[in-house]
């Protein structure tokens, strides 16, 4: 049974292509952008294109439904936030192939991290004292507020507009002004700062009942202050599981979904940071810990559910290594020793079973990547590539 894979430009994307691919499904990319990486994989049957799902959302529904049509595919799969559309539009789009996707209303409890924080204690899931602008705008609005603390915007993932405050006076100034990274206000939250691990658990659910799940710990990161794991190594954490698992299960939730935990570095007490209603950057680590993903929503879509799995492997160690290059580059201008740093990144690459990105076996979807990256800096004259394109709001 053949299937259609969104965002193809992504390495979420080529990873998926490549469980696929490598199963013996056909598999067909889509995308907006021409050069996507998952294209001139070795897995990829065919491709098209389709209108940004940002700026033009019903002629891209129609673009999926029309080609889905065509080449006659029987099971959808959406990556990024194009995923957060089709859940909008999932009555129309399960009248020509089967997809599994939460409802919409849910995505967006999930998607808004000052949405979902209320669920979260209801719950008693521990999560970082969490503060709305209006609130500290007010008179004595700061009183109870413990810094450091971050700046996190309300929708938005990676590590973007994420800014550390330390002190009463610094977040005053910033909250005279009527902007912040060039947006009002309204778009941005101030949480409490935990120092700890980053540990992550992602799930897959049924119809409210859970079926599989694997949980890992960032490594490295990039950005290095906070942002996309680079270097990860899968782990049990019983405690931010049964958090997360206590939620999905409260939603009723259908489909993938992933979770970041803070574990605080005094108590080991696993705080809840973040949660992702669509497949997340470090997919390729549930992939090698033996929970397949993709592969396992293929199968529910088709066949309307799957045999649940506690099982997954610990110490499995993948590498988005495009991702920590650029880390090893940004590390190499504030570290101590060169050297040391080098001899840390070898000795890691070392351990790695699997990379999100780069693959001997099909190794033109990397060079695809690269040269996508290389187009965008000079178009911007920028080592910073900017995005393709993206919502210029909010999902709402």
């Amino acid at each position: 049974m053949s299937v259609v894979v969104t965002n193809a430009k992504s390495r979420v994307a080529y990873n998926i292509v490549r469980s696929l691919g490598e199963k013996g499904i056909p598999v067909y990319t889509s995308d907006f952008v021409r050069s996507s990486m998952s294209f001139y994989s070795r897995y990829s049957k065919g491709h098209f294109l389709y209108p940004t799902p940002f700026g033009q959302q019903e002629q891209f529904i129609q673009s999926i439904i029309q080609n889905v049509q065509r080449l006659k595919v029987d099971v959808l799969v959406p990556v990024h936030e194009e995923t957060f559309l089709m859940a909008k539009c999932k009555d129309e789009l399960s009248k020509h192939v089967k997809c599994v996707l939460p409802d919409y209303s849910q995505i967006l409890l999930v998607h808004n991290k000052d949405r979902w924080i209320h669920l979260a204690r209801s719950l008693k899931v521990p999560s970082p004292s969490t503060y709305l602008i209006d609130e500290l705008r007010g008179a004595n609005g700061m009183s109870k507020v413990c810094f450091p603390v971050l700046i996190k915007p309300k929708q938005g993932g990676g590590g973007w507009a994420i800014s550390q405050v330390d002190s009463r006076d610094d977040l005053t100034k910033l909250l005279d002004s009527e902007l912040y990274a060039g947006l009002p206000w309204e778009r941005f939250f101030i949480q409490q700062k935990i120092e700890g691990e980053v540990h992550c658990v992602a799930m897959l659910f049924c119809a409210g009942e859970y079926r599989a799940k694997v949980t890992y710990k960032q490594m490295r990161e990039y950005p290095v202050s906070g942002g996309q794991a680079t270097l990860r190594m899968s782990l049990r954490n019983e405690a931010a599981e049964e958090s997360f698992r206590k939620i999905l299960e409260y939603l009723k939730w259908h489909g993938i979904c992933q979770a970041d935990f803070i574990v605080d570095r005094n108590t080991g007490v696993p705080y809840l940071i973040d949660m992702n209603p669509r497949f997340w950057g470090s997919l390729a680590q549930g992939i090698a810990s033996g929970v397949d993903f993709p592969f396992l929503l293929y199968k529910m879509a088709l066949e309307g559910d799957v045999e649940a799995s506690h099982d997954f492997q610990v110490g499995v160690m993948t590498q988005w290594f495009g991702g920590d290059v650029r880390s090893f580059l940004s590390l190499l201008t504030v570290c101590d020793s060169r050297m040391a740093l080098a001899k840390t990144f070898v000795d890691s690459m070392r351990k790695v079973v699997r990379h999100d990105d780069i693959s001997i076996e099909d190794p033109f979807p990397f060079f695809a990547w690269v040269g996508d990256i290389v187009c965008r800096s000079i178009r911007r004259r920028s080592f910073t590539p900017g995005v393709h394109d993206s919502l210029d709001g909010i999902w709402e």
